[in-house]
């Protein structure tokens, strides 16, 4: 395959013009417009700005157990409309994916299954240390209930745990400081208050400092939602401490008024927190505090979140290529910045091979989007929420078509190539 009249995203943020060569999945060449040979399949990308493929590290596609809320296939299409090409899947299913044969049943899912790329977590509990790293891209610590399994809040178990493995993944809620309110008076936000962050944080670091430095994991802060998790990210980045911030979409696009007005769409954990905490976590973005964005897709059904007992949870990896987009309109980030975060960060945290950006060897994961003149009106919603929380603003940016190891998988609102992705 050659695409032609290409111009690509570069890891220093400046665009390069020409043709993109690729062959068996993998980008082999780059050269000038008039030099690619006669036999090959063509894609023209004039009008259009060419982006690696986004990694989000985040997500809930629900399956097992919760298929109707989404599944592995219907996710991974979302994904695609997005501009996604791999996905990390979180493990607090039904059951949780907390044993080896449970995470092996679980690859086989989706190796049959996504559309796009993928890895998967595993679900660290209380006293069981297992040997999986070869299977999951990390282990998950819920340090607030999430699953059947018990949190983990305690220090001496989450320094076992950081003994043990080389790379985890936290929930950074410590339940211990949560309220008690079994007939849910009080708002989600003020259940889940700010200082079970600060305590959880505090845990974290102090079960580090218990722990030789050649003895300590990498460890990822999942959906960062306060001032004070990225104060604390910076301060332990400059102390050598080998931690990674992750951040989602509707933290950067909405603030717990948002929530108090227009209630359980809304309703995520960790909460979405005040304007001072989405202004610091922008800043934090533009600074290069925090590495990745995750969107922590987490669909339930309409009928679920308009009852009296809503769960937690937002769809948005529909969307989120065009949200990263719109904060470049915005002045918040640049286009290297956008690099970063989108690809590069997520694929050297959790060690993605070829995957980190559109260069000569790395695998065909390709975005084409457009700037619209007018922003599109409403399109179908892929995803099983039935909604779009970000209908509200008007992003100017649509992906076109997205490319998945150099097959077109996503095409103006089309799937014309179901075959299944890699593992990463």
């Amino acid at each position: 395959m050659v695409i032609k009249n290409a111009r690509w995203l570069t890891a220093e943020g400046y665009f390069e013009e020409g043709h993109i060569e690729i062959q068996e999945g993998r980008i082999v060449k780059f050269g000038s417009s008039s030099s690619y040979g006669g036999n090959d399949s063509i894609l023209n990308a004039r009008g259009c700005l060419i982006l690696p493929g986004m990694i989000d590290p985040h997500v809930h596609f629900r399956e097992p157990g919760q298929r109707y809320k989404e599944g592995v296939c219907n996710g991974s299409k979302a994904a695609l409309k997005g501009g996604v090409t791999s996905i990390i899947d979180m493990p607090n299913n039904k059951p949780p994916v907390t044993t080896k044969k449970r995470l092996e049943k679980k690859r086989i899912r989706f190796a049959k299954k996504s559309l796009v790329n993928w890895g998967i977590m595993y679900h660290a509990s209380n006293g069981k240390k297992e040997a999986i790293e070869d299977l999951s891209k990390s282990v998950k610590i819920y340090m607030a209930k999430s699953s059947a399994m018990a949190p983990i809040t305690g220090e001496d178990e989450l320094k076992e745990l950081f003994e043990f493995y080389s790379r985890v993944s936290v929930h950074a809620e410590d339940e211990s400081e949560f309220l008690q309110d079994g007939k849910n008076r009080l708002p989600h936000h003020e259940r889940r208050p700010r200082k079970a962050v600060i305590s959880a944080l505090q845990k974290i670091e102090n079960a580090l400092r218990k722990l030789p430095e050649e003895k300590r994991p990498r460890v990822v802060i999942c959906h960062i939602n306060t001032a004070e998790e990225a104060d604390w990210l910076f301060r332990m980045k400059n102390e050598g401490f080998d931690v990674w911030g992750e951040t989602c979409p509707h933290y950067l696009f909405f603030t717990q008024e948002d929530y108090l007005k227009e209630g359980a769409i809304f309703q995520v954990n960790p909460p979405i927190r005040t304007k001072n905490d989405r202004q610091k976590l922008l800043k934090a973005l533009s600074e290069g505090i925090v590495d990745f964005i995750g969107t922590d897709h987490a669909p339930h059904t309409p009928e679920e979140k308009q009852s009296s007992n809503p769960p937690s949870g937002i769809a948005g990896i529909e969307w989120v290529l065009p949200q990263m987009l719109h904060l470049i309109d915005e002045g918040i980030i640049n286009w290297k910045q956008l690099h970063q975060l989108t690809c590069r960060s997520a694929a050297n945290c959790y060690d993605i091979e070829g995957r980190d950006g559109i260069k000569e060897g790395n695998w065909a994961d390709l975005v084409f989007v457009k700037r619209l003149d007018e922003p599109q009106p409403n399109q179908t919603v892929i995803t099983k929420t039935g909604f779009n929380i970000y209908d509200r603003f008007e992003f100017r940016w649509n992906v076109e078509l997205t490319l998945v190891n150099g097959i077109v998988k996503f095409e103006k609102g089309k799937f014309p190539n179901e075959s299944p992705g890699k593992a990463i």
